[in-house]
């Protein structure tokens, strides 16, 4: 890295922690404001915010629209900008929407879960499960309903940069019984996910956000994208079941939690194969869920960033090749209803 490069990157760091320090006092403001408000002021309020950001917000809306012509190119432009725009207010409204649900614990009542039975089935087998979700939706809302029906949460995350958002976020999950593990350190997170399960509780963890140099390399919509293998390892390593979750909103302050069917693990001698066939096949459930409802996934994360090295291109398992798509043709139940 050059000098100038190094200058820019601390400028670019010392910006992003100014903007947090100031931003914070404003958080503050409308966490005040959305415990007070009625929900359809909230639903307003997070719809123009969210609509100014769409336009405000010049380097998230490229990433966005950069995005949606990675995953739609046969898609108009003007349908890619409402997706955008579209996602830019769900966002806000969700963020809004967590702090009011949690000031209002009979909100609850208006999200709806189908397939609790699938869940119970699961937890019979008295070895926890692993609720695989994305950022998708108000996602936050499931580890909340979760909780408040009843069963042990706890949700891997990955700790935010401001300090003062984050504390808060977590005092909210401690507050409505769900346990918050951090993703880093990696071995602590290991070591916490897996006592969790053995004490038959729910891990809920998203599988959706690049994953740098680790992992291993799948097809997101067509391009590779670094994606984690946590949830299949700890499968393999501790036998609890995988139980696909999402949520989608259907109406002002009403969603639908939908829990999927435990996903059946596809088993090959070499554990790197099973590990990159069962990564493929998550990934490619959680495509199509953005394919139904792309409005409902974040445009703004940068999911295809990173790419494989030469060495990791070299090794077995690590990237889906078009030899793994022609297997994956062959095996049964792969290409299945997703509902």
């Amino acid at each position: 890295m050059n000098k100038f490069s190094a200058n820019f990157s601390r400028w670019k760091k010392e910006r992003g922690r100014v903007l947090r320090r100031v931003m914070w006092p404003f958080s503050k403001f409308f966490i005040f404001l959305c415990k007070r408000l009625s929900l359809n002021s909230i639903y307003r309020l997070g719809s123009s915010i969210g609509r100014a950001t769409y336009y405000m917000a010049f380097s998230h809306r490229k990433i966005a629209l950069d995005s949606l012509s990675v995953a739609f190119p046969e898609v108009s432009l003007k349908r890619r900008k409402k997706i955008a725009r579209d996602f830019s207010v769900i966002m806000v409204q969700s963020f809004l929407e967590v702090i009011h649900f949690a000031s209002n614990y009979s909100l609850f009542n208006n999200i709806e879960i189908e397939g609790r039975e699938f869940l119970n089935k699961a937890l019979e087998k008295n070895q926890g499960v692993i609720a695989l979700s994305a950022h998708f939706g108000n996602f936050p809302l499931i580890s909340l309903k979760l909780a408040r029906e009843g069963y042990k949460i706890n949700v891997v995350v990955r700790p935010m940069r401001d300090g003062d958002v984050e504390d808060y976020a977590q005092d909210l999950r401690t507050k409505a019984g769900v346990n918050t593990i951090y993703s880093l350190p990696r071995g602590q997170c290991v070591a916490n996910m897996i006592k969790s399960l053995r004490n038959n509780e729910i891990v809920i963890i998203h599988m959706d956000q690049n994953f740098g140099t680790t992992g291993v390399w799948v097809k997101f919509f067509g391009r590779l994208a670094a994606t984690p293998v946590g949830p299949v390892v700890l499968a393999l390593r501790t036998n609890a079941p995988i139980l696909p979750m999402f949520i989608i909103r259907e109406g002002i302050g009403k969603h639908r939690l939908k829990i999927l069917p435990e996903l059946k693990l596809d088993y090959f001698p070499e554990r790197g194969k099973t590990i990159l066939i069962n990564t493929i096949k998550i990934t490619k459930l959680i495509e199509e869920w953005v394919k139904r409802y792309p409005e409902l996934w974040g445009w703004i994360h940068k999911r295809w960033k990173s790419r494989p090295s030469e060495e990791v291109i070299k090794e077995k398992f690590r990237i889906q090749t078009d030899e793994i798509d022609e297997e994956l043709l062959s095996i049964e139940g792969y290409v299945k209803d997703l509902r």
